[in-house]
């Protein structure tokens, strides 16, 4: 290890200490995890989703689980791939010191051999584990049910990292990783499993690997030029290297964040695997439609297209199985067939907003994912940028760009904003999720545009001094990340009257905010009171009878007049002309889907589920069929199982006539 390594790494914690104070352990920890995870390119929110560490963890502190590159955080609202999948999972252990112990790993295999143990539920774990550990396990047991019919291959990932020294790892610890690697091919067949030990110089080189967005693509013929574009031919295999990294991972950055959903082996994907593995067959640009690439300049040296600012808005499936085949089949440098790539050129956002929607209207992409090119997403990240506030309506631009984490905001931030301080609803803010707004009622009732846009700066600055009041308040960070997203809003909404005077306030009166008496001191003491209502800040579910409570004690606090309920409004829904549906807690989804076994099922098998978790099975039976139609569970008739399209992919042989 170079000496100066360690040092290095403290280096750049104190700088990040220094912009957002906090736990030298818990920034060491995020540290490490962005650097694991880099070549997935997580949001701000998913690495938060899959921190896991604080009391209860079992030594877990990063809990990932990935599906075909993309992270899973709700499988009631997952693009599911039906065949090829890919799971992978990372557990992690951080660690800030300057050696690598025993005894995390020996927490690691205890925790391992209890939660992975699928017969056992939940409730008959024999460790305490907390609800992020627990929630996490839930997601990976839907995701094995969803997927094992499809025969998906798994692999985990499990990592030390500390500041040590790699090169001094003792026996003990070789021996526990060891351990823990046959554990998990041991549960999981046709599984592998690999273990990774972190140190300072291992961290700083990730630190080091710098997401480029100027690249060189060479090119076999050049169809058309201009300074509009250019449409090129380029080898599978070139077009392969252009896509990957330093070390050899899929460059996801690339990608622009509405086409991130790689589908698996669909008919589609299929079809083009199937043309890559032809090499006799036609060229393969004659049976692609090929790849759209969004620059801000292009110039064509030689046999070299230049390329800076790139944004890959259209030909996901094709890139992905393009990487995977030659993944797979590094000897193919005789491959001389090529793909068609258009490279459309222009620095005008609204342009390249367009180019966005239009390429990806050809596809299955759900059209709330295409928001971010909306004239109202593209006015609040201006008006946003006026105030040196960084609006990530592409997942990481300005991450990628380097621009202070301090200053990011992202649309699931502003739009919880929105809700609790323009919608005036807090309570509904602390449950928002990113799909509430997915029908187009409800996405236009949260981003109005009658609402002032000179409101979205004062949300930012409300929002983000809340959730850094809030990290004040506790030891840790990691522990309350839901605490973090349950009271923002509501810490905002509370923040926001006391300047005001009143609950009452109106959007005009909004925008008349000093943002700079938001400071630590008034933060800080919106905080203890909301605090001071005992055992709420530690909840991470806010009832009206909790916020009301709250706003009794602001009120007499700091005499701010006005009720709660004036200029509430709810989110929109769908018109009540619409037929009932039957909705049923997650919950109670996942205690069906953990009592399930694997697919065809037996007769009766609803009935059996609902004696074993001492309910009606009607309810059993209706939560199944819930889940069928979520994709979380196929269908199944008489003992045969169909996917999506109907084929049939599998069925109980016992059953047959």
């Amino acid at each position: 290890m170079a000496k100066n390594d360690t040092i290095l790494v403290d280096s750049l914690l104190q700088q990040t200490q220094k912009e957002t104070p906090g736990d030298i352990g818990d920034i060491f920890e995020r540290f490490a995890l962005d650097q694991i995870l880099k070549s997935f390119d997580l949001s701000t929110e998913e690495m938060d989703f899959g921190w896991t560490d604080g009391s209860l963890d079992g030594g877990i502190d990063g809990f990932y689980i990935l599906i075909n590159g993309r992270l899973l955080t709700d499988a009631t609202d997952f693009s599911w791939p039906r065949t090829g999948a890919e799971i992978k999972v990372f557990i992690i252990t951080c660690k800030h010191h300057e050696t690598f112990q025993q005894a995390p790993l020996d927490s690691l295999l205890a925790t391992a051999q209890d939660i992975f143990d699928l017969s056992l539920s939940n409730s008959e774990l024999s460790g305490k584990y907390s609800a992020k550990i627990k929630q996490c396990r839930d997601l990976f047991v839907s995701a094995f049910k969803q997927l094992s019919l499809y025969r998906p291959t798994i692999s985990f990932e499990i990592v030390y990292a500390s500041r040590g020294n790699t090169e001094l790892l003792g026996a003990s610890i070789k021996a526990r990783a060891k351990q823990l690697t046959t554990l998990f091919n041991s549960y999981f067949s046709a599984s592998t499993s690999v273990f990774h030990a972190l140190g300072a110089s291992e961290l700083v080189e990730r630190y080091r690997q710098v997401r480029s967005f100027a690249l060189d693509l060479p090119v076999q013929e050049c169809l058309t030029a201009g300074q509009e574009g250019y449409v090129v031919l380029a080898k599978l295999r070139d077009y392969s290297n252009f896509v990957q990294d330093e070390s050899k991972n899929l460059r996801r950055y690339l990608f622009d964040s509405n086409v991130r959903a790689y589908l698996g082996k669909n008919l589609v994907n299929a079809d083009i695997r199937n043309t890559l593995d032809d090499n006799s067959g036609p060229n393969f640009w004659w049976l692609n439609n090929g790849v759209t690439i969004l620059a801000t300049s292009a110039s064509l040296v030689g046999k070299t297209l230049k390329l800076r600012d790139i944004q890959i808005v259209n030909g996901l499936q094709t890139t992905e199985s393009i990487y995977k085949h030659f993944s797979s089949m590094p000897e193919s440098e005789g491959d001389i067939r090529t793909l068609l790539v258009k490279v459309i050129v222009s620095q005008d956002e609204s342009v390249r907003d367009q180019v966005i929607r239009a390429t990806n209207n050809q596809s299955a992409v759900e059209p709330a994912a295409l928001h971010a090119t909306e004239r109202i997403q593209r006015s609040i990240e201006e008006i946003l940028l006026q105030h040196e506030w960084f609006y990530e309506r592409r997942t990481n631009f300005y991450k990628n760009e380097g621009k202070p984490d301090g200053r990011i905001v992202s649309p699931l931030l502003m739009a919880a904003g929105a809700v609790a301080l323009l919608l005036k609803n807090p309570v509904s803010s602390s449950k928002f999720k990113q799909k509430a707004i997915r029908a187009p009622e409800a996405y236009q009732s949260v981003y109005s545009e009658s609402f002032p846009l000179n409101a979205w700066p004062v949300i930012a600055t409300l929002m983000k001094s809340a959730e850094l009041a809030i990290i004040r308040g506790h030891i840790k960070r990691s522990p309350y990340t839901g605490v973090i997203s349950a009271w923002r809003g509501p810490l905002a909404y509370v923040a926001a009257s006391r300047a005001l005077g009143t609950f009452a306030f109106e959007h005009r009166e909004l925008i008349l905010i000093d943002t700079s008496i938001l400071n630590e001191a008034f933060m800080d003491e919106c905080w203890s009171c909301i605090s001071s209502v005992p055992g709420r800040q530690k909840s991470v579910k806010i009832s009206e009878a909790v916020m009301l409570k709250i706003i009794e004690k602001v009120s007499l606090s700091w005499n701010v007049a006005g009720m709660l309920s004036d200029g509430r409004r709810e989110i929109q829904g769908p018109s009540r002309g619409e037929a009932k549906v039957y909705r049923e807690s997650e919950e109670f989804l996942l205690s069906v889907l953990e009592k399930l076994p694997v697919q065809p099922w037996k007769p009766n098998i609803h009935v059996e589920v609902a004696r074993l978790l001492e309910v009606k099975p009607v309810r059993v039976s209706k939560a199944i069929n819930v889940m069928v139609q979520q994709g979380r569970l196929m269908k199944q008739v008489n003992g045969v199982v169909f996917d999506s399209s109907g084929a049939e992919i599998a069925r109980d042989s016992s059953r047959l006539v």
